[in-house]
């Protein structure tokens, strides 16, 4: 048949008719009625790219659909698209190149939402640029957009920091105040003892106190200034800990210098279990302050995309102890004091394979001690893959976190110089002043 001349993007490929009409529901082969009848050469022209042809060329000329492993999954798309070839046509060792798109645009979406859901801008026809309302709400949340907010930012950590010490300082026997006799005390725990008639020293109780003002004052000032509705705002996680973290810190106060006088000291002891544990819940706001910068990002991207995988070795780990557990009891079965049921050994076997190893129950019998060991090798085996799935996973979001700021950057750089251009223009005609125009009157 005769010879087929195709100019792509400029560059001249040469093949049979016999060669494309192996495809014929393909653009290429739907070119059989126009070839020529006197064995003459035909010429088509495609203003598509020559480097991708050179693969889709090969197709009729092998069979085989491969492509270069640095063609990114897009351009493949969009060819296979134009020259309407299916993807089934493409080789198993290059469907990475084609489906590598999908993996990377569904990172970039998850970064793209992630950082939209964190800017929270208060729109224009509520207030303007630079009142008040936009001013205290950029301190408090963007640490980047200022000096002002930075310095803000570092005085919240600093805080965060010392009413967490405080709260650990102040159950230290040895550093509180007695404020009563203990001779009448009838308490067995002395832990509430040490509550009821003892008390931190004032210094650090004044410190405790400015940092829960602080603490509420800010909470308030956000909730007046939020760009959300408040049924969204207090729907928001960390902001429910504020609420409960502040409203418990009140509480202990109170209950401490009130309650010993007017609650029965069995109540005042689960009160105060109670209100120290939601205290503890300010570590949150370690969480909170790190999640004003965009590289902790990281960290919960790749925490969410091994979710799915952290639940599959979850499950796996538990059936190891079962079985681990069931059979460390049988194996022990003639040992006394050792495995008395089933659920003891289940215990064990989550001790030893988290390589804890309290050494409350240990195997006896020779056989016990291999079960032991194979529990203990299966322990490290299952504990070892999370690590790295996370790594994997934080090594890829980082990189692609790092691309997008990079891009994201350089788009808002470009978009500051328009406005600048703006400006100076506008300034240009504001300082031009109009030619003033004398009117001259007739003389008669």
């Amino acid at each position: 048949m005769a010879d087929v001349n195709l100019n792509v993007g400029g560059t001249i490929f040469q093949t049979t008719a016999q060669t494309l009409t192996k495809f014929p529901d393909t653009k290429l082969g739907s070119l059989k009625k126009n070839f020529s009848m006197d064995n003459s050469p035909t010429t088509f022209f495609f203003d598509r790219n020559p480097d991708v042809f050179n693969s889709i060329l090969d197709l009729y000329r092998t069979g085989e659909l491969h492509f270069p492993s640095y063609f990114c999954g897009a351009t493949i798309r969009n060819e296979l698209k134009f020259w309407q070839i299916d993807k089934t046509y493409v080789s198993e060792c290059c469907l990475e190149s084609l489906y590598r798109y999908d993996d990377e645009m569904g990172i970039l979406s998850e970064i793209k939402s992630l950082q939209e859901r964190k800017v929270l801008d208060i729109p224009e026809d509520e207030c303007r640029e630079g009142c008040p309302r936009d001013f205290l709400w950029r301190l408090l949340q963007y640490p980047e957009t200022s000096r002002k907010a930075s310095v803000f930012s570092v005085v919240y950590l600093f805080m965060v920091l010392l009413s967490t010490s405080i709260l650990f300082i102040s159950t230290d026997p040895d550093l509180r105040q007695p404020i009563g006799s203990t001779e009448n005390a009838t308490s067995s725990n002395d832990k509430t003892l040490m509550y009821t008639h003892t008390s931190v020293p004032t210094s650090i109780w004044i410190i405790d106190i400015s940092c829960g003002i602080f603490f509420t004052l800010e909470f308030f000032i956000r909730v007046m200034v939020t760009p959300q509705r408040w049924r969204h705002f207090f729907c928001c996680p960390l902001n429910v800990v504020d609420v409960i973290v502040i409203t418990a810190f009140w509480m202990f106060n109170c209950m401490v210098h009130v309650g010993p006088v007017f609650l029965h000291r069995k109540t005042f002891s689960f009160l105060v279990m109670i209100l120290a544990s939601a205290r503890l819940l300010q570590l949150c706001r370690f969480y909170r302050f790190m999640c004003r910068f965009s590289s902790f990002d990281v960290i919960n991207l790749a925490a969410r995309a091994s979710v799915g995988k952290f639940g599959i070795l979850i499950a796996l780990f538990t059936l190891s102890n079962l079985f681990f557990g069931y059979l460390i009891y049988y194996v022990e079965f003639d040992q006394r004091d050792s495995f008395n049921n089933a659920f003891v050994g289940f215990w064990w076997a989550v001790v030893t394979m988290t390589t804890v190893g309290y050494g409350d129950i240990v195997p006896t019998f020779f056989l016990g001690r291999v079960v032991a060991m194979l529990c203990a090798l299966t322990g490290i085996l299952i504990l070892a893959m999370p690590i790295a799935i996370v790594t994997s996973n934080f090594t890829l979001y980082y990189a692609k976190l790092k691309q997008y700021t990079m891009h994201r950057k350089e788009s808002k750089q470009k978009e500051n110089c328009k406005k600048k251009e703006k400006k100076k223009k506008k300034n240009l005609c504001k300082t031009v002043s109009p030619i003033s125009v004398l009117s001259v009157k007739p003389i008669r």
